[in-house]
């Protein structure tokens, strides 16, 4: 079990005590102890078979004894008691975006809602106004929440990319150590890197020798929860957590083939195979054959497409949006690279939220081949993650200055600062002489789309920001963009000779490569960030720069690419330019 999935029960245990009326101290210390084993940079689960469960700062044996309990049967019994004991629905309102624990606590304790249904009638009828933090508006703005809440359920239930990649990294370890597998992949939507996935298409090379024994591995696996299907070649099963994954076993002469066919995305590979036919050829999952049936390829990805006239394309852009005319032309683009970044210009520490220090943070980032960081912590504004007075940050920053030159590692001292509604920038007064400013809106999100743009173009005009940081500030499956003019945020931008983030945090992915792509053709640079809160998350940046080979990125548009001395010259160059202006 993941250190996430751990935190993640430690906090459903903490909202389901706190919903009780446990005492609050306690509620604290399980929230603490998910942050701190959510930011191990090991895995908790071989702590505990290694009886190193205690000695992590937050974990206390009562802790342990639940983080083991949850280890060896897949639950927590007092969970499990505290829930039967609620009314039934009473989490779907915790979990409702604009709602959360405090005012599920209110509207249970005051007008005995327990159900997202009760919520929407009350708020139609005008019954929640009169309660504290209420009022028309609220009402109003509580029933768009939930009318986009039930439209993304009635969709297909589909799990962020970054989600989907480690379960399947995890079956396709498991499946490259049975004898006699050759290779293996996972396909579909999550190799192309889409932001999100649906099912799991698992894809295995081997020799027919071999079938049975990966068969067995794949739907007897731990982590499966029930066996849809068990074939020859073809397996399905579902996994805990109600994911779908399909296993392909092929033989390794149409390897090639078949990670083409099973990578798609149905638009191009309708579009490869209409010039296939032209050329009076047949490419299926097995291979490419000629007029006379025979097979001219199939072994590799390569020899699939050379085989029609074509190279083969990173798998990231096979959506038919101009990519397989590149190829007949011989001018695809060589897109970035995870390996090409050189700095994370957007991390936070124990200063605020984050759950590491200064100095581990750079130890962190130098193991992952990162050559700078930024250190942007929260500013004073968002008191609810500890945001920083003025007296904090400049403590922090010289800090930070003085453990770059003992560390002889180049870090930022910058600050994450908070756009204000009306466009200013949280404690702006300070901010000429840091090293590194991400612009940020974290409250507010929902306001109209003419008021949004102008708060981000004002904020962005300030002079004062290098970056807007998760720009529309999305939640995957939770929370929808916030609406703005894009051009004119771009245009803006562009003028002002800010950097775009798209942000890797798992949960956001923000920009899409949509934006990212919109950014790149308007001239502005996109920075790949982290978000890391803990030395784990630094890792995150590979997510993000699946987003940013999917909007066709190359090395040079993504800004983050370059030395610490390139990043100084270029904003010393913007500042020149404003100056001219």
């Amino acid at each position: 079990m993941e250190n996430a999935a751990i935190a993640r029960a430690l906090d459903d245990l903490a909202d389901l005590q706190e919903l009780s009326g446990i005492a609050v101290f306690k509620v604290r210390a399980f929230r603490s102890a998910a942050r701190a084993i959510e930011g191990l940079s090991e895995s908790m689960a071989e702590r505990v078979k290694t009886g190193k469960i205690t000695g992590i700062r937050g974990v206390g044996e009562g802790v342990a004894r639940r983080v083991t309990e949850l280890l060896d049967t897949g639950k927590i019994a007092e969970a499990e008691d505290l829930r039967a004991k609620l009314p039934p629905g009473i989490l779907d309102l915790v979990n409702l975006p604009g709602i959360g624990l405090k005012t599920a606590q209110l509207v249970w304790n005051e007008r005995k809602i327990s159900s997202i249904d009760e919520l929407e009638a009350a708020a139609r009828k005008g019954e929640l106004r009169d309660l504290p933090r209420f009022g028309a508006k609220r009402e109003e703005k509580l029933i768009l929440a939930i009318e986009a809440y039930r439209k993304r359920a009635a969709g297909p239930k589909r799990r962020p990319m970054a989600e989907a990649l480690v379960i399947a990294e995890e079956i396709v370890a498991r499946m490259l150590a049975v004898p006699g597998v050759v290779a293996c992949e996972p396909a579909g939507s999550l190799r192309r890197r889409a932001e999100t996935v649906g099912d799991l298409d698992i894809l295995v090379a081997a020799d027919e020798g071999a079938i049975a024994a990966i068969t067995a591995a794949f739907v007897d696996g731990p982590d499966v929860s029930e066996v849809l299907a068990r074939g020859d070649t073809k397996s399905s099963v579902v996994l805990q957590g109600g994911m779908q994954a399909d296993l392909r076993i092929v033989p390794p002469s149409s390897w090639g083939a078949a990670l083409q066919y099973f990578t798609g995305s149905k638009d191009h590979n309708v579009a490869m195979r209409t010039i296939a036919v032209k050329k009076k050829l047949k490419v299926s999952e097995w291979g490419v054959f000629d007029e006379a049936g025979e097979k001219i390829a199939g072994e590799t990805e390569a020899d699939v497409y050379a085989a029609i006239g074509m190279r083969v394309m990173p798998p990231e852009i096979r959506e038919n949006r101009g990519e397989i005319e590149a190829s007949q032309k011989d001018s695809l683009p060589a897109l970035v690279e995870h390996r090409d970044l050189r700095g994370d210009l957007h991390m936070h520490t124990n200063e605020t939220d984050g759950r590491g220090s200064i100095e581990t943070m750079v130890a962190a980032a130098r193991e992952a081949g990162l050559d700078y960081i930024a250190i942007t912590d929260h500013s004073e504004t968002l008191a609810f993650v500890r945001g920083m007075s003025r007296e904090r940050m400049r403590a922090q920053h010289g800090k930070i200055r003085a453990a770059s030159d003992a560390l002889g590692f180049p870090i930022f001292a910058g600050v994450e600062a908070d756009i204000m509604s009306d466009g200013s920038l949280d404690m702006d007064d300070e901010l000429a002489g840091l090293d590194w400013v991400v612009g940020s809106v974290h409250q507010r999100l929902d306001m109209p789309r003419d008021d949004m743009t102008k708060r981000v173009v004002r904020a962005i005009e300030s002079g004062k920001i290098d970056c807007l940081g998760h720009p529309t500030g999305r939640q995957l499956g939770t929370r929808d963009p916030s609406p703005f003019d894009i051009e004119k945020v771009l245009e803006a931008m562009k003028r002002a000779g800010v950097a775009i983030e798209l942000n890797s945090s798992p949960t956001r992915l923000d920009v899409d490569e949509h934006l990212a792509r919109m950014a790149r053709e308007a001239g502005v640079p996109v920075v790949v960030n982290s978000d890391a809160h803990s030395t784990r998350e630094i890792a995150f940046t590979r997510f993000g720069i699946g987003i940013a080979r999917r909007a066709w990125l190359k090395k040079n548009d993504v800004l983050n690419t370059r030395s610490a001395a390139q990043i100084t010259a270029w904003r010393e160059e913007r500042g020149r330019r404003a100056v001219a202006r």
